[in-house]
Order: structure tokens, then sequence, then C-alpha cells
């Protein structure tokens, strides 16, 4: 039967006879497919990520308080991965300002079934690098196994030994899902006394999110919970006395050298830093004797009087800077008091005032306090800033030495005055270090001698490096011109404050705190100032007082600076157990540190 011509022609028109809709939804499916194959094949090189699944350590330690420890890390990689990072502090803060060396010896690493990794070893600053290779870590689990051997790892009491010991550390940039750490002690610790606690979390945090427990001559602990980027698992352990052998004076004079390497002969000290002050490190005669100046010198910052008048840059020099801010407008600065029960907690609060578009009158380092402190936010209070304000610090005192090089204070400025002092310390110790090297003499031979002439060395390199800064013929001047401002704030009387304008009390107590004066400057306004800063807030709205207000300042600067400069590793020495344990903390203790991937 022949075909009617319409229909065949709609039969051999194909997809062009679809209606518009159905062509639409065809080239949608068919981008749709086009995303999907480029997502599929692209998603590794922006979307890989890794975590710790498990950190199990174990800790075999001997009589005589060396340590054998095994970490038992387990990871997992979500793309291509090369390998892994494993940082561990080998420097810390000893008694008395001294430096305390963890001797730390890698003995081999391993994966989970015990076959060599490839790796290397570095020091990288105050860390030991372990860089390992894991071959296959492609969008998978794998097991790394780091041994090594530390010496001095148990810390020695009057009344009790102790292993303080941060399992993790508190740098993994990811988070640990579970960690554990099981100690073995010699068998003489079965019921001897042992007592074991533990802490989670970040730095500083006193959680207890961890199981503690001890056993004849072993203890255990085990998070209950996965630990947070930056948070870490540390170990306390009380060792009573008799357990381990104690190191005898001679070993510890051992750690102690070698911690402290840096032995110098005081006449080569003598003669290298003599011979740096009199070439770089003078200032000129600035012509001109002290006298009152009722104004700071023009142009010149508080912190930067501070920072020139005695060429170093001071806390009070940063937190002066705030306060000057709020003089001019920038921020308001509110105090916060709240009672709970019997004791009364401070806070303040910190109001942005002028937004950033109406930062470009700041100089840079004013800009980076401002901006490190608000974070696009319009209040912050300055308890938040605790763990995160202190990396501007860096910061700031580079811009103030750099706003004072631009001014031309300096020939020689406090920074290059400290590579002056670092150059002389290399000229002095490389002939020693080369006749040691070289085999010609053993420079350590004597304890002592090396004792001793290090702190007779010290003294000499200190006293020169005091006096290496050199300023030029305008710098000289200026810092005369800031003692005379320095005298008419501590002299001032109060006929002439009363000829002064109405501002000039809030306008220089910036400069007062910088200077260290702010005392004598708020004495000299006393009943004369009755009306409070309109950029400070009070709790209490009592009656104005130059005398008190000054005080509330000072307590602000020095609250500042504690969180301002908060500290990021812990010191060696002091026990955790003291007064029933309150001196630990996550992040605690030696050990720790954290690791990365590659």
């Amino acid at each position: 039967m022949p075909c009617n011509p319409k229909t065949s022609e709609r039969l051999d028109s194909g997809k062009a006879g679809l209606p518009l809709s159905n062509r639409f939804r065809d080239t949608r499916w068919a981008l749709f497919l086009l995303c999907f194959v480029l997502l599929t094949t692209t998603l590794p090189a922006w979307a890989r990520s890794w975590r710790v699944a498990d950190f199990r350590t174990s800790f075999a330690v001997a009589e005589d308080g060396n340590a054998a420890v095994n970490e038992r890390i387990t990871l997992v990689f979500i793309g291509e991965w090369h390998g892994i990072h494993r940082f561990i502090p080998l420097e810390y803060p000893g008694p008395r300002g001294t430096n305390y060396s963890l001797f730390l010896r890698v003995t081999g690493v391993t994966d989970q079934d015990g076959h060599d990794l490839k790796y290397q070893l570095k020091r990288t600053g105050p860390y030991e690098d372990i860089k390992i290779y894991i071959p296959g870590a492609a969008d998978t689990s794998r097991t790394v196994q780091i041994r090594y051997n530390v010496n001095n790892a148990i810390r020695y009491f009057d009344d009790h030994d102790e292993l303080y010991w941060n399992v993790t550390g508190n740098d993994w940039p990811v988070s640990i899902d579970h960690a554990s750490a099981f100690v073995t002690l010699p068998p003489k610790a079965a019921g001897s006394g042992v007592r074991a606690q533990a802490f989670s979390g970040v730095y500083g945090s006193r959680e207890k999110e961890v199981t503690s427990t001890v056993y004849g001559a072993d203890a255990e602990f085990e998070t209950t919970n996965p630990l947070p980027m930056r948070g870490g698992l540390t170990i306390d352990l009380f060792i009573p006395k008799g357990v381990l052998q104690q190191p005898g004076a001679f070993t510890k004079l051992g750690w102690f050298v070698k911690s402290n390497p840096i032995v110098l002969l005081p006449l080569a000290s003598l003669i290298v830093m003599f011979a740096l002050w009199w070439t770089r490190g003078r200032d000129p005669e600035a012509g001109i004797s002290v006298a009152p100046m009722y104004e700071p010198p023009k142009d010149m910052t508080p912190a930067e009087v501070g920072a020139l008048v005695d060429d170093s840059i001071n806390p009070r020099d940063i937190t002066s800077t705030l306060i000057d801010l709020a003089v001019r407008g920038y921020i308001t600065i509110e105090e916060k008091r709240e009672k709970i029960l019997v004791f009364t907690t401070k806070d303040y609060v910190f109001h942005l005032v002028k937004p950033m578009v109406e930062w470009k009158d700041l100089v840079p380092y004013e800009r980076v306090m401002l901006g490190k402190m608000f974070q696009g936010v319009s209040q912050t209070s300055l308890s938040s800033l605790r763990n995160r304000f202190y990396t501007a610090i860096p910061v700031i005192r580079q811009d103030i030495l750099a706003a004072l090089k631009k001014k031309g204070m300096y020939y020689v400025d406090p920074d290059s005055a400290n590579s002056c002092w670092l150059l002389g310390v290399i000229i002095i110790a490389a002939p020693f270090l080369l006749a040691q090297w070289a085999g010609v003499v053993s420079v350590f031979e004597s304890a002592s001698l090396a004792i001793a002439a290090i702190a007779i060395s010290a003294i000499i390199v200190w006293l020169f490096g005091r006096q290496m800064t050199a300023k030029t013929f305008y710098g000289v001047r200026t810092r005369v011109a800031i003692l005379g401002f320095q005298e008419f704030m501590n002299r001032v009387d109060a006929d002439r404050l009363k000829r002064m304008p109405p501002d000039t009390f809030e306008k220089y107590l910036p400069y007062a705190m910088a200077l260290g004066v702010e005392h004598h400057w708020a004495q000299a306004f006393a009943g004369i100032i009755k009306n409070p800063p309109r950029w400070y807030i009070s709790p209490d709205g009592t009656m104005f007082n130059p005398i008190y207000f000054t005080n509330s300042m000072q307590s602000i600067s020095s609250d500042v600076h504690q969180e301002f400069t908060m500290a990021t590793r812990s010191s060696y020495g002091g026990s955790g157990f003291r007064g029933g344990g309150g001196g630990s903390f996550s992040g605690g203790g030696i050990g720790g540190g954290g690791g990365g991937a590659f």
C-alpha cells in the first residue's frame, strides 16, 4: 500500500521532526554527560585530601631512662599523594634561660608489613623533619611506622620522675580520628604507685577526652573522641623515685653542653666585637643637649618614638599604638566586667569605628594591627584574640623598623645590629669549629673551661651588641628631641597645662605610655580634666579621674601584651603533677610537633 507522502516525509526527517522541547531535553542530557566526564577526569587534581585515621604510639622505657618509641600512623589518602612529613621538635626552653635539646635518633621507617620505606632526615629550625615516601598513596589507606630512640625523655624531680610527652603533636593540619599510647616501664614499677593523666584538644586545652589506665608496670592511654585539626594528645606519667636510675651529674652536664654548643674564647670575642663596634656601631655626636620640648617630633608615631629612644621595640611600643588608634577615632574600647560568685572577670571589647576604606592615613603596621584584630568584623574582644594575634607581632615589628629606616634615622638599624652580632659570633666561632672539624684540637675537651668561656664571651658580645645600633645625625637629633618631650611630660606644671588645648592629655597619652611616663603625665592633669575620652567606655560610669584612667590604660596594655604574645611552645621545666596536675595541658611536655602530606 503506498505511503502517505506527508507521513513518509515525517519519517525521513528523523529527529528533525521531534518537538522543540524534546530537542532541548537531548541537549541538556548531552551537556550533563560532558560535565560528568570533565568532573570525573579532573576531580583528583583539585579535590585531594588526607587525614590521620589512627595514631598509635608505644614507649619502652629502660631503667636508665632511655626510651624506644614506635609511632604507628594510619593515613587515609583521597587523590594522589607521595608521602608525608613528620615534624618532631628538638629544641625547648630549658631552666634559667638555657636551651634544652631532645636527643632523638631515628632507627627506621617501615610500612604496615614491616617493609622499609624510603625516608629523609632534615633539620628544619627547631624540628626534625622526617620526610617519608609512601608508594601507591592514591585513594587508599596506608600505615607507616616510625621508630626512634630518645635519651632524655624523662624529667627528674626531687620527689618523683616523670614522662610528660606530647604524643601526636598539635601541628597536624588535619583531624586525627583516634589516638592512643602504650608505655612500658621497668618491672620494678609494678605496685610502686605509678599515676597517669592525659589531655586532649588544641594547644593549652585541659580537656580529658581520653582514658588513662595503669596496670602493673604499664600504662595505656586512648582518646574517646576524634582530635580536631591542630588538636593533640599529651600524656603525663608520674613515676616514683627508685624505678629509674637518675643520670649522674656528668651526664647532665654533657646534656647541657650538647644543648648549648657555643664555645668562644673571651679574647677573640673582645677583639672581634670591638672591631665591629668601632667600624659600624658608633653614633655621631648630636652637638646639642636635651631641653624640654612641648610636643613630640613631627610625623613620629608613639611606637616609633618608643623604638627610637632605646633602639628596641618593646611590648609597650606596640600596645601604645592601640591607644593611639582609639585617640585618633579609629576604634573605641569598652571595658567589660562580669562577677561570678566572688570573682570578677575582665575583658575588653574593641569596636571598629572607621571601615577599611578610611584607613588611607594609617601607616603599614597600624593597618596590620587593625586588620588582624577585626578580620572583616566590626567588633572583637581581647579574649578572642588569644592564639591568633601573636602571628602579626613580627610583621608589626618589621614595619616599625622599616618606618624608622625610611625616615633616615639609622645607619645600622636594630635588625642590622643583630646581623652584626651574629656576624661577630660566626667570626669568633669559625676558627675553633674548623679546628674541631679538622681534628686539629678538641675544643670541647674541658667542660668547665667551655662553660666559663661561654659565660665570659656572652657578656662581652652582649655589651658590645647593645651598642651596635648606629643612628644617623638626623636620628641622633630626633632622639634628643624625644628625650626633651619626655622631660616635659615628667616635669610639666599645672599652669602650662591649663593654657594647652583640652585634648592634650589624651592626645599625648600614647606617647607617655611608649616612653613609660604615663603616671607622671596623669598626675599632672589630676583636677584639670573632668570628662573621660569619648573612645573609652567604662563599666561603672564613675567620675573621671586621669590617674585611675591611666591605670586602666596600663592594665589594657598589660592584658593586650599577654594576649597578643601568647606562647606557642611550652617550656621543658616544671612538673605537670605539682599542684594536683594543674600545670599540664594538651600540647605541653616534650615531643609533639605535627606533620603534612606531599
